[in-house]
């Protein structure tokens, strides 16, 4: 059984999943993760606005589309979407003209811990993995909102915890070094997600670049 949890969708998220979700496909196909499922099922400490569904199994597009169609057709003022490799992007906007951007991914690397919390019968990544999947995105891009979730999840995990759930989910190494210079492009951000919890940009600079020389030191040969 899933441990209960409190859960802070927005309201036009938690219309699309209730929608979504009355169709078992989903459930039983996809989980919830990145920066929604950190903040709406965890930590409540920004506001996210996308939802981001993956599977590890392929995409079975036609299937994906019909259930879209069928459960949130009725809803929606428009649906779009564009299919990207092992990714489905969607734009549905409502009848109030709220936009809500989804993403329905493949995603072929086994969970590092099984979900326990559950919304509507749709598992909810573990903490765990959203912070090592955070890790590997901000080698990708440089985004305050990944920082962000990063600076909350490592309230609860270390970075070597990361690093070693990286290694173990992506068979990569990231070394300290490395890790350090990531964690200096924080410099680059100028601005902040909507916080729900106190945290300013200059706090999390602060944090991250102190961060960043701890790791350089790492690898300073005495």
């Amino acid at each position: 059984m899933g441990k209960i949890a409190a859960f802070h969708f927005t309201p036009i998220q938690e219309r699309f999943l209730i929608a979504l979700l009355a169709d078992p496909y989903i459930a039983n196909t996809f989980y919830l993760t990145g920066g929604t499922a950190l903040a709406a099922c965890y930590l409540n400490h920004r506001v996210s606005e996308d939802i981001d569904l993956f599977s590890p199994q392929p995409l079975q597009e036609q299937e994906v589309v019909a259930t879209v169609s069928q459960r949130i057709g009725p809803i929606a003022k428009t649906i779009d979407y564009v299919r990207i490799h092992d990714r489905m992007g969607y734009t549905i906007v409502f009848p109030n003209n709220q936009k809500l951007k989804v993403d329905i991914v493949a995603y072929p690397y086994e969970q590092l811990e099984k979900s326990q919390i559950m919304y509507h019968g749709l598992s909810v990544d573990s903490i765990a993995d959203i912070g090592v999947n955070k890790l590997m995105t901000i080698s990708q891009r440089t985004a305050s909102k990944d920082y962000v979730d990063l600076y909350f999840i490592l309230k609860q995990y270390t970075m070597w915890d990361l690093r070693h759930g990286v290694a173990h989910k992506f068979k990569m190494d990231i070394e300290p070094l490395y890790a350090s210079s990531l964690y200096s492009n924080v410099d680059q951000l100028t601005t902040m997600p909507i916080m729900k919890k106190k945290l300013t940009l200059d706090q999390l600079k602060k944090f991250f670049l102190a961060e960043a020389r701890c790791l350089a030191k790492t690898m300073v040969k005495p």
